[in-house]
């Protein structure tokens, strides 16, 4: 599927080995796609599963066709359809590839696939499923003979799309891959869907990639080889590496030395793999759909004049997630169900307005935003979609093509404002100047009767307790003053003459040969015959110190562990 120049879509397919074509047209009116013609794709297209890339350019278009697990062919058709120059790879390149998406970009025409890994192998001795970005210039015409049919400026490299710890988790098989995003001006971004293997554990995940940084280990980067049978891959050293660089473009490839194009037959593969940026932007679970495709639509304005890259991506159960990224964050703006079957969605095409979904028999046509659909202005913010913003002149969630001329509120980062219109609406108009004599009176009115009289009674009450709590206390200490008066005045008591306790040896909490632990007494007067709240926190006045407040059940359990002997009698002692 393609966007042709003059906005109708090109749809192929291999229809049993009998390609056909159809040209669909937007149809305004009633939002749907409507087939305008139907041709034969013969020639125009392959037989069999193929990937390929248009340039608008130069009017050139490269595909790769899998004839078998290890045939591959290679077709230039330069002028639209007119000519056409084919390069049998045999497994030269590629084992047993699966390519997922293609484009130009620069000097270079990019490949992105998974194929069986020849550097890696897992418990069972079968090689290992890697992802993979190739590029081959745009000029390449082969080597010179007998190299006439071999690619000249093929490299490739390993995708590294994994959650970063001791023991990485990759996702491996790669999907599906967008077109090269611009985020600056001398690099672009491209996001690509990646999952693990066939299992139990499946896992789906969204990564993204620098143009800048594949281009540089392309460039730049050292070769992997293998230099026998059964000894390990190890990268080559740069004074290995043959000049003119293997991998680079030169004006006439016909004209290279036969040690750059045979080393980039035997060694194409790059040592260091690819990083993704950040690690996986968005991972779901074994008990969620695969994510099956990628589309973006780039730089959306805001009301504040950021751009975002809104995320499109299918998923194996009919659904289109869209999502963004903000901050190192992913926000999940919405999910839509486009199919009523449960079929996976295989292709995504983005357009400023309409989102094209294609499935295995069906092709829809979704908005791109449904910002009609929040009724309040928290719940617009609160989609943190850059096409959304609350309009506080018509109490409406709308989308604009341009954020100037009206009174927006958006909050992307954080999805929540202070600026929303909730709660009560108050008619006239409010000053907020420190001395205004409106802020005053709205101050004044804020206590009802009702209110006033509930408080005064609230009061009333709280003050014949404090009142009922003092007036015990009070009666408890002159109850506790007069026994000790008696206490002291009587013969022979265990008292002074100023009511203090005198301790004699047989009493005391010390004895020969056995000793006692015990609580450390807090400071209220009466702590030895637990009177005091147990669960409070003293201090002196003005000490600035708490003393730790006591567990009564830490207490207790202190004085259970600590038993006397029988003989032994245990008296109260006031201090």
């Amino acid at each position: 599927m393609a966007r042709q120049s003059s906005g109708k879509a090109l749809i192929c397919g291999t229809h049993a080995f009998s390609p056909k074509c159809r040209e669909y047209v937007y149809s305004s009116t009633d939002g749907t796609l409507k087939n305008v013609r139907q041709f034969d794709g013969m020639v125009r297209i392959s037989f069999f599963k193929s990937s390929w890339a248009y340039h608008r350019m130069i009017h050139v278009i490269i595909r790769l066709s899998i004839l078998g697990p290890y045939r591959i062919l290679l077709y230039w058709t330069v002028s639209l359809f007119k000519g056409r120059v084919s390069i049998d790879y045999g497994t030269l390149y590629f084992v047993a590839p699966n390519f997922v998406g293609s484009f130009v970009y620069k000097e270079h025409v990019y490949y992105w696939y998974r194929e069986r890994a020849a550097e890696a192998m897992d418990n069972n001795e079968e090689r290992q499923i890697y992802a993979r970005v190739a590029r081959v210039c745009r000029n390449d015409k082969g080597g010179a003979r007998p190299a006439n049919e071999r690619w000249t400026s093929f490299v490739k490299a390993r995708l590294n799309c994994s959650l970063p710890s001791a023991t990485p988790f990759y996702f491996n098989e790669l999907k599906a891959v967008s077109d090269p995003i611009a985020t600056s001006a001398n690099d672009h971004r491209v996001y690509a869907v990646f999952s693990t293997p066939d299992s139990d554990v499946r896992m789906s995940a969204v990564c993204s990639f620098s143009m800048k940084r594949i281009r540089e280990e392309f460039d730049y980067g050292t070769f992997k080889q293998q230099r026998t049978v059964s000894s390990l891959w190890v990268p080559y050293n740069r004074n290995e590496i043959p000049r003119p660089r293997p991998g680079a473009c030169v004006p006439d490839s016909t004209r290279l030395p036969e040690a750059t194009v045979s080393f980039i037959t035997r060694t194409p593969l790059m040592h260091r793999a690819i990083e993704s940026i950040n690690g996986p932007m968005l991972i779901e679970g074994s008990e969620r759909a695969d994510l099956t495709q990628i589309a973006v639509l780039p730089h959306v304005d805001s009301v504040n004049g950021q751009h975002y890259d809104i995320i499109y991506i299918g998923t194996s159960d009919g659904r289109v997630l869209k999502i963004i990224e903000t901050v190192g964050n992913t926000t999940v703006i919405e999910s839509i169900t486009v199919f009523s079957k449960t079929v996976p969605v295989v292709n995504l095409l983005t357009t400023p307005r309409q989102l094209v979904v294609v499935s295995s028999d069906e092709v829809a046509t979704i908005d791109v935003h449904h910002c009609n659909e929040p009724d309040s202005c928290n719940r617009c913010i609160a989609l943190q979609d850059p096409h959304c913003a609350w309009d506080l002149t018509i109490a409406r969630c709308v989308n604009r093509n341009s954020w100037s001329g009206g009174h927006f509120i958006q909050n992307i980062v954080f999805g929540q404002s202070e600026q929303c219109p909730e709660g009560i609406v108050i008619s006239e108009e409010l000053s907020d100047e420190p001395n205004s004599e409106r802020v005053v009176e709205s101050r004044r009115g804020m206590h009802s009767p009702e209110s006033l009289f509930l408080a005064c009674g609230l009061s009333a009450l709280i003050a014949l307790v404090i009142g009922s709590f003092v007036t015990y206390r009070v009666t408890r200490a002159r109850v506790l003053a007069e026994a000790h008066h008696s206490a002291s005045s009587t013969s022979g008591s265990d008292y002074d003459s100023f009511g203090r306790a005198r301790l004699t040896r047989h009493d005391s909490l010390t004895t020969a040969g056995r000793g006692l632990r015990g609580f450390v007494p807090s400071v209220d007067a009466s702590s030895l015959v637990l009177t005091m709240p147990p669960a409070m926190t003293m201090s002196q006045h003005g000490s600035g110190i708490n003393t730790p407040s006591r567990d009564k059940n830490a207490i207790m359990t202190s004085i259970n562990q600590n038993t006397l002997p029988r003989d032994y009698k245990v008296k109260k002692v006031y201090l």
